[in-house]
């Protein structure tokens, strides 16, 4: 998954990274990681309301 990142490029080189990789590399790295992760999350979390909403159509089960 490729996450675009047009604020951190608009922000341009950052003057105190001292790391090995491009700090813009790096954030890009870390955004898309979280973006999966994310995406994940959100999926299971849309099963786990099908799976609930089949349960039965009373209050109780529609939490």
């Amino acid at each position: 998954m490729k996450i675009e990142t047009p604020v951190l490029k608009r922000l341009g080189p950052v003057p105190f990274w001292r790391g090995r990789e491009k700090c813009l590399a790096s954030l890009e790295d870390a955004y898309c990681r979280a973006a999966e992760k994310a995406s994940r999350l959100l999926a299971s979390s849309k099963e786990n309301r099908c799976e609930r909403a089949d349960l039965g159509n009373s209050p109780a089960n529609m939490i």
